[in-house]
């Protein structure tokens, strides 16, 4: 029996990290071939690969830092030569999970704190999304999955307007692009996760012991569980789910 996402191309961008890991690794379990996106973290990026590839997958890593102005084109440009150009000119599943975090109080807040949010988090969704879109809407299927937030819903604490504004717009956009996109049988939509617990850094302290008790199963997610979410959104199955936001939170918004 084929699995759900066999001979599919995905990329996972920040994928060296907690959630972006995570989403690799369970695509490449679906049978998609993953372009292994990092930034900053290479060494992670190699982990996350040599995992995959151990497991019997198929995994090769890209880099380019999403904040520069041709980020986004520089990681484009290394789509068709992966695989030794087996999948040239498509893009079957794409996850924009890079992400930046930018905690200041309005007073305090500088250009570079705003330019940076927006750049990753904004302006690199935006140009990677519609170079995906160009290849899917050509090869009549594809998968466009938004990592947004909770913050995309309500400001929950102060510091993170910044924040919240970039993931009010990824939800947006990702309503907006299911219309443009809906017709082709492409698929646009977006998971909204609470805080997540990585390793090997756990959150803890008084403030995150607090802040658990926002959501009703008393802990924070596991990057596991957004990237089943991940998972069954790039399926098949979903193709009748189209501009939504997937809460994964814990019960944090109940």
């Amino acid at each position: 029996m084929p699995l759900p996402l066999e001979n599919k191309l995905a990329l996972v961008t920040g994928a060296s990290g907690s959630i972006g890991s995570a989403v690799a690794k369970r695509l490449a379990q679906d049978g998609a071939s993953i372009l292994v996106h990092y930034s900053s973290g290479r060494e992670g990026a190699a982990a996350v690969v040599a995992e995959i590839q151990q497991a019997g997958g198929s995994a090769e890593m890209i880099g380019a830092d999403l904040n520069l102005h041709d980020g986004p084109a520089a990681l484009i440009a290394q789509i068709d030569g992966a695989f030794d150009g087996r999948f040239a000119g498509r893009l079957d599943v794409l996850v924009n999970n890079a992400g930046t975090l930018s905690m200041a109080l309005l007073p305090d807040a500088t250009d570079e704190d705003f330019d940076r949010a927006f750049n990753v988090n904004v302006r690199a969704t935006f140009q990677l999304s519609r170079e995906a879109a160009r290849r899917m809407t050509k090869a009549g299927w594809g998968r466009i999955i938004n990592m947004g937030s909770i913050f995309g819903e309500g400001a929950y604490s102060p510091g993170l307007s910044i924040y919240c504004g970039t993931k009010f717009a990824v939800q947006g956009l990702t309503r907006g692009w299911s219309r443009d996109l809906g017709p082709k049988s492409v698929t646009v939509n977006n998971i909204q996760p609470a805080v997540i617990q990585s390793e090997p850094h756990p959150i803890e302290g008084p403030v995150f012991d607090s802040m658990k008790k926002f959501t009703s199963v008393g802990r924070f997610g596991k990057p596991e569980e957004i990237a089943e979410a991940v998972a069954f959104l790039a399926s098949p199955k979903a193709g009748f789910i189209n501009g939504e936001s997937l809460t994964v939170d814990g019960g944090w918004s109940a």
